[in-house]
């Protein structure tokens, strides 16, 4: 009966052990946890425009993986897809609407897993790539690991103001084209297919959403 007793004593001890081992915090648990919580993607370039009908993300093969964790690792299921986004890295785009320029493709699951998979409602050119938001905490490649997923955006909104698009984005394109090999940013903002030229290609998908009207219903998705 004694050793019955100490085998629970055992057992109990051993649970309150795991509480405390390395005096880990489990204050914050269920809470997403930026080191923790990861994304990732392929690299590659994603076509935008503002009215959010450009390139979708897995259409390019480019979808990007979301796990959110919290601090003691344990998944966090449930987290909508409204709460989490995409910002661009070096904070170069317009994204039209703010958040919902792009939200997930699904709440997190029960291994607190989701993806982004569509399209991006912005202006303007980011080769940095871009950074996923998930209720409003910026979540990086896993312990705190550069944050910048390797997906550059490029709209056909060259000057980001939200018009898709106007004359003066047409005069930025054309003063850059053709480009064989693109060798700067500025040249990379106009290769839309990320093939490593200026050509024909991109001229043909920047046309085929140009747009002269200027005024406030013609911008950003309106």
């Amino acid at each position: 009966m004694l050793k019955g007793k100490f085998a629970v004593l055992s057992l109990a001890a051993a649970a309150l052990l795991c509480l405390q081992v390395a005096g880990v915090d489990t204050a914050n648990s269920g809470n997403v946890d930026p080191c923790n919580s990861s994304a990732s993607s392929p690299t590659g370039a994603i076509f935008a425009c503002p009215y959010g009908d450009g390139d979708a993300l897995n259409v390019l093969g480019l979808t990007i993986n979301v796990t959110v964790e919290d601090n003691v690792g344990a998944p966090v299921p449930g987290v909508p897809a409204t709460d989490m986004w995409l910002i661009s890295c070096n904070d170069l785009l317009n994204l039209c609407n703010g958040s919902s320029a792009i939200t997930a493709a699904a709440a997190t699951d029960v291994n607190g897993q989701s993806t982004f998979t569509g399209d991006i409602a912005a202006g303007g050119c980011d080769n940095g790539g871009v950074r996923v938001v998930v209720q409003g905490i910026v979540i990086g490649a896993g312990i705190c690991a550069d944050p910048c997923v390797p997906v550059a955006v490029r709209s056909n909104d060259f000057n980001a103001n939200g018009i898709c698009t106007d004359a003066q984005d047409f005069g930025y394109f054309t003063s850059g084209y053709p480009v064989n090999p693109v060798i700067t940013d500025q040249d990379k903002c106009r290769d839309f297919d990320n093939n490593g030229v200026v050509d024909v290609v991109d001229f043909a998908k920047y046309t085929g959403h140009y747009d002269n009207n200027s005024t406030i219903l013609h911008r950003c998705g309106s």
